[in-house]
């Protein structure tokens, strides 16, 4: 445990796992699952919420609706369908996908169910054209161990992935089809501690053991990690969308700062005898000509409206930060940018914000408001400003309450920021397309005699098979790089554990160093350790050569030439260490073979970058023996 473990006490996180399955077709067609370069085709919709059986309406689902925004969807025959269109009834579910999926509820020691239902979940944020996800339960329970706990598993499903995003303008979002389809295995866990390091390992062990199945897809992309996190048994936060395993202790970090902070924002509140805000919307378009804020008065000018929202007896609040960067005004600028909104100004940074003590004034009373009330104001079009407006009243009435249950999205400095309200219970009935799946006992049986061996025994026969540390090994089955390693160490003369290293441990060291993260790919790696094996490259120049080639964009050769490493033959090693010795024959006549290690710099220092280490040194040890 972290000596910071205090301040995780009452931290609750419950991981879901979302994984791509190596499947050769989708879960509901026969399209592969590829990635389109060119996406030729697209069609365009809108879709509604509507009411469950129960008269109630998700309200996730009328936030996105209220968002106004159609949606665009760009498809190729070579990886789409009427099905992904949502004009053709889906295909019977792929059996390849479902066997993957039991063999995993069966790897986690889960029990699997005597039938499948395949069942809708209202998704209308765009990412489905159907407006839902098709999802179905596999298995429940099971468990494993991390670091001597046994964590809980929930739940395995199957379920199809979603379209991707690839860009929104001010009217539509953009989604490409290609992945829309693909078929997933979610796993559940029971919740944790929240100590972020815990947290890490649980995801880092769970991953391990899927891909100990030799049925999930690796590679960018492939896998989701979302989280679920409570302060001290308040409402569940749900975090989506975290892509980088590294990434998940700093989220857990920075939501249980955000909710601890959030708890004592409230508790200041109501040590004001407030259980709830009273807040009143006040129309002050009027009044933006006479302010000095640009943003404010362009924004009637435009054709816009202002908004004051006064939140009675919380002046001074909305601003307070009882710790680094919780703010309330925050949650409410994030709210707002979620209904496309640029943010809102409050009363407690007025003077920030270009608005002085006499436009403050006006505006007070304009809306009838005190200085013990705060004032937020919203400014944009009318249409944007009407549907913000009830989203952001809902987050001030909130704050008496501490966290609000809500869905949030991981970004990539491993922060959250508000995305949605938490669906309901209003959001899943049963897909009238697909007959139920009856799990058949022989092929339950036949699955649970491939169950695999675990990922220890992997990861100890690739350290035998390659000669590697076992520390080498493991960041070869962490990393999405195996398949390419073994490639490479059975397809060229290096030693494999140069090619491990090379792969695993200087990428992390390069991006350190400036060098662009996405230039570093398997292909460019493969190409410097071809480079080396065929005698082009010296393997100590291997880093400078893939630092040219990340910063310049060029390849292999290029690099070499601009930083002139061509790497030196036998012929010109021997020269140089014949001129090293003729200039220092002194030390060879006083101290014999003991002078190697001052020659051998000498001689590195020459060569370096363009010659093996190990061929230097044979060299000068056979001309030092020579010479004895």
């Amino acid at each position: 445990m972290s000596k910071d473990q205090s301040s995780y006490d009452g931290l609750l996180v419950g991981l879901e796992i979302h994984q791509q399955l190596n499947c050769s077709t989708k879960l509901f067609c026969a399209c592969p699952p590829l990635k389109s370069e060119v996406l030729p085709y697209h069609f365009e919709r809108r879709l509604r919420p509507a009411q469950s059986e129960t008269g109630r309406i998700d309200p996730a689902a009328v936030f996105e609706f209220s968002k106004a925004k159609s949606n665009r969807y760009f498809w190729s025959p070579e990886s789409s369908c009427l099905v992904e269109a949502d004009e053709e009834p889906p295909h019977p579910l792929s059996g390849e996908a479902l066997d993957a999926a039991l063999l995993t509820a069966k790897t986690l020691g889960s029990n699997v169910v005597d039938e499948v239902h395949v069942m809708r979940k209202i998704v209308i944020d765009g990412s489905n054209t159907s407006g839902f996800q098709r999802t179905a339960v596999v298995g429940l329970g099971g468990s494993f161990k991390v670091d001597g706990t046994q964590v809980g598993v929930q739940s395995v499903t199957i379920e199809e992935d979603a379209a991707r995003i690839i860009g929104q303008d001010s009217s539509s979002r953009h989604f490409a089809l290609d992945r829309l389809g693909v078929a997933l295995v979610e796993v559940a866990l029971e919740p944790v501690n929240g100590e972020p390091e815990f947290v890490g390992k649980t995801a880092l062990q769970l991953g391990r053991i899927l891909r100990s199945t030799g049925r999930v897809a690796r590679g960018l992309g492939t896998i989701r990690q979302d989280l679920n996190v409570s302060y001290n048994g308040g409402r569940v936060v749900e975090v989506k969308g975290v892509q980088k395993l590294n990434l998940l202790p700093k989220v857990v970090e920075y939501e249980s700062k955000r909710q601890q902070g959030l708890v004592r924002i409230a508790e200041k509140i109501r040590g004001r005898g407030l259980r709830k805000i009273r807040c009143e919307v006040k129309d002050v378009s009027a009044e933006a000509a006479t302010l000095s804020s640009r943003v404010l008065r362009e924004a009637v000018t435009n054709g816009g409206t202002l908004i004051a929202i006064v939140a009675a007896g919380i002046g001074g609040l909305i601003g307070w930060e009882p710790l680094p960067g919780v703010r309330l005004g925050k949650e409410l600028a994030e709210v707002a940018r979620a209904n496309s909104l640029g943010g809102v100004i409050h009363s407690d940074e007025f003077g920030r914000q270009g608005i002085d003590k006499a436009e403050e004034t006006a505006l007070r009373k304009a809306t009838g408001s005190s200085e013990e009330d705060a004032l937020v104001l919203l400014a944009g079009s009318t249409e944007t400003v009407s549907a913000c407006i009830p989203n952001v009243l809902a987050r001030l009435q909130a704050a008496p309450e501490g966290v609000p249950a809500e869905t949030r999205a991981a970004t990539e400095a491993g922060e959250t920021r508000y995305m949605r309200p938490r669906p309901g219970s209003q959001r899943m009935y049963p897909e009238t397309d697909i007959p139920d799946i009856e799990i058949e006992s022989g092929r339950l049986k036949a699955l649970v005699e491939s169950v695999p061996e675990d990922w220890e025994t992997k990861v100890e026969r690739l350290a035998k098979r390659f000669s590697l540390s076992n520390d080498l090994a493991l960041k070869i089955y962490d990393s999405e790089l195996e398949d390419g390693f073994v490639s490479l160490a059975k397809g060229i003369s290096l030693e494999p554990s140069v090619v491990a290293s090379t792969l695993v441990d200087l990428p992390p060291r390069l991006v350190r160093e400036g060098v662009p993260e996405g230039s570093l790919t398997i292909e460019a790696l493969a190409s410097v350790l071809r480079a080396v094996s065929e005698g082009k490259v010296a393997k100590e120049a291997i880093p400078a050569v893939l630092t040219e080639m990340g910063k310049k964009g060029v390849k292999v050769g290029e690099a070499t030439l601009t930083l002139g490493l061509e790497a030196a033959d036998e012929a010109k090693v021997r020269s140089t260490i014949d001129a090293v010795l003729a200039r220092r024959s002194k030390p060879i006549r006083e101290r014999g073979e003991a002078a190697f290690s001052v020659l051998m710099g000498e001689a590195m220092k020459e060569l370096r970058g363009r010659a093996d280490g190990a061929m230097v040194g044979r060299i000068l040890k056979e001309k030092l023996a020579s010479e004895a």
